[in-house]
């Protein structure tokens, strides 16, 4: 096996940067094709996208990204691990994770969208620790803050 230098931080930020890249090209090719998902997906949950670029920067790229992986997988994910629980500890907090993003305005399909993030997120923290479950998920929120903020 390969042994790469400074795995443990690139691995979770490609992760990231891959996820977001996927992510957000699925969901323009499900929005050209089938209108109605944009409802489906944004709900009230894009509130963000109208404040001021500095708190998006603080909540999008800093404060979500902190709060949910302390929350969804440091505690809820963790706690399982610990209990030797992998795959209920996959399940409940990806869950979990999607439902959250839900309760803070997203659509059912963003939330759906979210369990599936929530599980690689899981994944990374069970090879990396919470350390690499934060650099994935602060890379792929940053990739969306560039999207948004560089590149409109």
């Amino acid at each position: 096996m390969i042994k790469i230098k400074y795995e443990n931080i690139l691995v979770p930020i490609l992760v990231g940067i891959v996820m977001n890249l996927v992510n957000s090209n699925f969901l323009k090719l499900l929005f050209h094709y089938f209108p109605i998902t944009l409802v489906w997906t944004f709900g009230k949950g894009a509130w963000w996208l109208y404040v001021p670029w500095y708190i998006q920067i603080l909540y999008v790229g800093i404060a979500a990204p902190v709060f949910e992986e302390l929350i969804f997988r440091n505690l809820i994910f963790n706690w399982f691990l610990k209990k030797k629980y992998f795959t209920y500890g996959l399940i409940i907090s990806s869950v979990l994770f999607g439902f959250w993003h839900m309760v803070s305005g997203w659509g059912i399909l963003k939330a759906i969208d979210m369990i599936f993030v929530g599980i690689i997120f899981a994944l990374i923290y069970n090879k990396y620790g919470f350390k690499g479950s934060l650099i994935a998920h602060l890379s792929n929120n940053w990739l969306s803050l560039f999207f948004l903020l560089v590149l409109n």
